[in-house]
C-alpha cells in the first residue's frame, strides 16, 4: 500500500512539473569573471567543514582535484619523483602569505620542522620522512626512509602557515584527530580566502564562519566573490527554508534527496546533481559491551534486510548507486572489487527461501540506538521502514552538529557508548583513494568501532605501502572489501550522489571529491548581493535540473 501512495505522489509531482513554465539556466553564460565589491554568498557545509574550510583558506603544494591523479598543483608547479623515496618539487615564485610575506622553500622547511617537533597528526608521514632539503629558493626535496604511497595524498592536506602563526600555535598542536586548520581568524594562510570570523577543527567549530577574498592570491582575478558566509549547524527545516524560500538565505546547500521537486519549483534555487565519490558510513558499535551486534549473524541479517534497490527508488530518488560495503563504487579500485559482489540482500534472495521468516527468526525484537545528524534522517526513515518488517525497533539520537557526532565516536574507544550505529558522512577527502572509508577499519583507532581483526589490520597496513592502482594495490583493496563484506562491519547503504540547492544566479559546478572550489564560483549581475533592483519574476521561473554525470574512470 505504501508503495502505491509513493508512486501516486511521484506522478502528482511529475504533473506539476509538466504544467510549469521554465527558463534556461544562463548563469554560466552571464556570470561575472571579475570580483565585484559587495559580492557575497552563503553556503551550508554540514559535513567535514574543517576540511572544506582548510582548502579555502590554506595553501598546500598540491591540492585535491577531480582528475586522474586525484590532485593538481597549487603552490608547486612541478614534481619529479626519483624512485620510491625521493620527491622534488619546484615552487611558484609569485606566492605570498595573506599578510604579504613571501612564500618560498624556507617556508616549506620551517613548516615541516614544526611538524616534526611533536604534532601527533600523520604519524606514518613523520616516521617515514628522512629529511627535507632546500635545493634552491624555489626547489625542495623530500627523502623518505621507506616507501609511502599515501605521501602525495598527505601533501594535499599539509597546510603551510606564516611564521607568525607557527610561533603562536606551532603546527597541529592540540588537533590530533581530524586535520590542521587555522585555530583563530587571521592572515595566516596562502589560500584564496582569509578567515575573518569563526573556526572549524573537527572537534570544535562555530555555527557561522566568515571568509573574505585574499588580495594576494596568486591566481589572477580570483576569487570572483568577495565574501562568503559558511553555516555548519542547520537542521533540515532551516536549510529548506533558507535555501528555497528566502532570497539571500543560502546560495549553495546540500538538501535531502526527497526535496528535489520543491527545489526545482523554488523561486530562488535550482537543483544541481552530480555523481560523487562520497560515502555514507554507518558503523556498528562493536566496542559496546553486551551488544547483540557482536554476533556476526545479526550484522549480516541487518544488511540482508536492506533492499538497496528500494532505497534508491523511494529514498534516494535515483541519486546514487548500490554498494555492497560503505565504499563508493565510483572509485576505480572499489568498482573492480565489487564488480561481481551482490549486496547482502541480493545474495540472500538468491540463496534462501522464505526470507521474511528467516530474518524475523534472527532480528525480531531487536532494539537499536542510532546516532545521526539530522541531515540523514530522510535515509533513516527509509531504513526504519524496511527493518520494521522484521521486528527491529530504532531509537534515534539526532544532532545537527558534526562535532557532537565526533565527540561520541572519538570517546567510544575508551568509554564505549550506548549507541549501536553511528552515521558518518565520509566525504572523499582522499580524492581518488578509498582510504576515505578504509581508515574507519583501523583497529584500536578513535575513528573505528571494530573491536578486533588481525587480518584486516594487516591489510590496512599493507594498503599504505603498495603503489596506487598497481596490481598489488588492487589486490589489497579487493581483500579489504571482501573482508569487511564477510564480517559485515557496517550497515551498507547506496553510495550517494551530490544533490544541491544552488541559487539561480550562482554558477557552481560541484566536484566528485571533497573540495569546494568557491574561488572559481561566479555570480550573475542579478545576484541578490549586488543587484540594485527588485528580482524579476521571469528570473524566478523554475530551471530544469542540471545533472553532471561522468562515467567511472581509472582514477
Amino acid at each position: 500500500m505504501i508503495y502505491k501512495i509513493l508512486f501516486y505522489l511521484f506522478f502528482i509531482n511529475i504533473a506539476l512539473l509538466s504544467d510549469t513554465r521554465y527558463r534556461e539556466d544562463d548563469a554560466h553564460k552571464i556570470s561575472l569573471a571579475k570580483q565585484i565589491k559587495g559580492s557575497h554568498i552563503k553556503v551550508f557545509i554540514p559535513t567535514m567543514p574543517y576540511l572544506y574550510l582548510s582548502k579555502l583558506i590554506n595553501g598546500t603544494l598540491i591540492r585535491s582535484a577531480d582528475n586522474e591523479n586525484g590532485w593538481e598543483f597549487m603552490l608547486a608547479t612541478n614534481l619529479k619523483r626519483v624512485g620510491d623515496l625521493e620527491y622534488i618539487f619546484t615552487l611558484r615564485d609569485d606566492v605570498k602569505f595573506q599578510d604579504g610575506t613571501k612564500f618560498d622553500a624556507k617556508s616549506v622547511i620551517d613548516n615541516f620542522e614544526e611538524f616534526m617537533k611533536g604534532s601527533m597528526l600523520y604519524k606514518p608521514l613523520r616516521s617515514r620522512l628522512e629529511k627535507i632539503e632546500k635545493l634552491a629558493s624555489n626547489k625542495i626535496k623530500f627523502t623518505l626512509n621507506k616507501p609511502y604511497e599515501l605521501f602525495l595524498d598527505r601533501l594535499t592536506r599539509f597546510n603551510f602557515f606564516s611564521s607568525v602563526y607557527l610561533k603562536k600555535f606551532g603546527w597541529g598542536i592540540g588537533n590530533i584527530d581530524t586535520a590542521v586548520n587555522t585555530l583563530e581568524p587571521g592572515k595566516y594562510g596562502l589560500g584564496p580566502y582569509i578567515l575573518e570570523e569563526g573556526y572549524a577543527t573537527g572537534r570544535e567549530q562555530t555555527a557561522i564562519i566568515k571568509i573574505r577574498a585574499n588580495p594576494y592570491y596568486y591566481e589572477k582575478n580570483k576569487p570572483y566573490i568577495e565574501k562568503i558566509t559558511i553555516y555548519t549547524e542547520l537542521s533540515n527545516e532551516e536549510v529548506l527554508n533558507m535555501a528555497l524560500k528566502e532570497e539571500g538565505g543560502l546560495d549553495i546547500s546540500p538538501i535531502p534527496f526527497n526535496k528535489k521537486v520543491e527545489t526545482i519549483l523554488s523561486s530562488y534555487s535550482k537543483l544541481v546533481t552530480s555523481k560523487s565519490k562520497h560515502n555514507i558510513s554507518i558503523l556498528f558499535n562493536l566496542l559496546k559491551k553486551d551488544t547483540s551486534l557482536k554476533d556476526k549473524r545479526v550484522r549480516i541479517a541487518l544488511n540482508e534486510a536492506i533492499d538497496q534497490e528500494k532505497l534508491l527508488k523511494f529514498v534516494y530518488k535515483g541519486e546514487g548507486q548500490k554498494s555492497p560495503t560503505a565504499a563508493n563504487t565510483n572509485y576505480y579500485s572499489v568498482n573492480l572489487a565489487t564488480k561481481d559482489l551482490l549486496t547482502h540482500h541480493e545474495k540472500m534472495i538468491n540463496e534462501k527461501n522464505e526470507t521474511k521468516k528467516y530474518l524475523k527468526s534472527i532480528l525480531n525484537g531487536l532494539e537499536l540506538n542510532v546516532y545521526t545528524m539530522d541531515r540523514y534522517m530522510f535515509l533513516w526513515k527509509g531504513i526504519e521502514f524496511q527493518l520494521l518488517q522484521y521486528g527491529v525497533k530504532l531509537n534515534y539520537i539526532i544532532t545537527k552538529s558534526e562535532k557532537e557526532l565526533f565527540s561520541q565516536l572519538f570517546s567510544n574507544i575508551k568509554n564505549p557508548k550506548k549507541w549501536d550505529m553511528i552515521t558518518l558522512g565520509t566525504e572523499s577527502w582522499s580524492s581518488n583513494n578509498p582510504w576515505t572509508v578504509f581508515f574507519h577499519y583501523r583497529i584500536n583507532n578513535i575513528w573505528s568501532a571494530i573491536d578486533k581483526d588481525e587480518y584486516l589490520s594487516e591489510l590496512i597496513n599493507k594498503y599504505s605501502e603498495v603503489k596506487f592502482n598497481s596490481e598489488e594495490f588492487l589486490d589489497v583493496v579487493d581483500n579489504i572489501i571482501h573482508r569487511v563484506y564477510e564480517k559485515a562491519y557496517t550497515l551498507a547503504v547506496p553510495s550517494p550522489n551530490i544533490v544541491l540547492a544552488v541559487n539561480k544566479e550562482v554558477d557552481y559546478v560541484p566536484p566528485k571529491v571533497l573540495i569546494m572550489p568557491l574561488w572559481n564560483t561566479k555570480i550573475t549581475p542579478f545576484h541578490h548581493s549586488i543587484r540594485k533592483t527588485k528580482y524579476s519574476k521571469d528570473r524566478m521561473l523554475p530551471i530544469l535540473p542540471k545533472v553532471i554525470n561522468e562515467k567511472t574512470t581509472k582514477d
